[in-house]
């Protein structure tokens, strides 16, 4: 997704981390969960959870920006796109950008992971619409995981440098490669969210340096 905020253009494409930078524990969870009829990756990125979320459900949904899922990038050890790679991985699988997913989700999914995406986006008119539309996606049993980032050495550090602007959760940073967005979303923050979308929270936990906040649909 491109945002502008304050002048500058924001890739969060360029974000997206590799299915070898995968976090052990998230990969154990989702591979560990109950098995559902169908999961989707929001947030897909370079599909760094997708194939373990494939591992516990038959039908899989991607959902990201059309540049990320058109482009040609690395994946898993490809050069290829999003849309091609898991096109031959899960050839039923349902593939949607952002703006076709939040005018209407083509299917609704038992089970929703949305990792490291939240803090990710530098607007609250898009974490709005994120979420509604994750909802609404969502089966009257359904459950979604939200992961996020807690704290961070790193960003730490990208705090302190001349260059960072305040920004929302977290910093506006401009180097020589562009501009990025830092956010920080820790647990209490990501259940307020949670449930001012109508989500009800069922469990809630950290783990390392990330919070993760397990969900359903609630009342309709």
């Amino acid at each position: 997704m491109r945002y502008k905020i304050k002048d500058s253009e924001i890739r969060s494409e360029n974000a997206a981390k590799p299915a070898s930078d995968a976090a052990a524990f998230l990969v154990n969870w989702l591979r560990k969960r109950e098995s559902t009829p169908s999961a989707l990756d929001y947030g897909c990125g370079k599909l760094r959870y997708t194939a373990h979320l494939a591992h516990r459900s038959k039908h899989i949904g991607l959902v990201d920006s059309q540049v990320q899922i058109e482009r040609t990038q690395r994946i898993c050890g490809e050069y290829t796109s999003v849309k091609a790679f898991a096109s031959q991985k899960w050839p039923d699988c349902t593939i949607q950008n952002l703006i076709e997913f939040w005018s209407c989700p083509a299917r609704r999914y038992d089970f929703v992971l949305c990792a490291h995406v939240l803090s990710a986006i530098p607007c609250p008119k898009t974490r709005a619409k994120s979420l509604r539309a994750i909802r609404a996606a969502l089966t009257r049993g359904g459950h979604a995981l939200f992961v996020n980032q807690h704290t961070n050495s790193y960003f730490t550090e990208v705090r302190k440098k001349p260059s960072s602007q305040p920004h929302l959760d977290g910093w506006i940073v401009k180097s020589k490669y562009g501009v990025s967005y830092y956010g920080i979303l820790n647990k209490e923050s990501v259940i307020k969210l949670a449930k001012r979308y109508n989500f009800k929270v069922e469990d809630a936990w950290l783990e390392g340096q990330s919070n993760y906040v397990l969900v359903s649909k609630g009342k309709t």
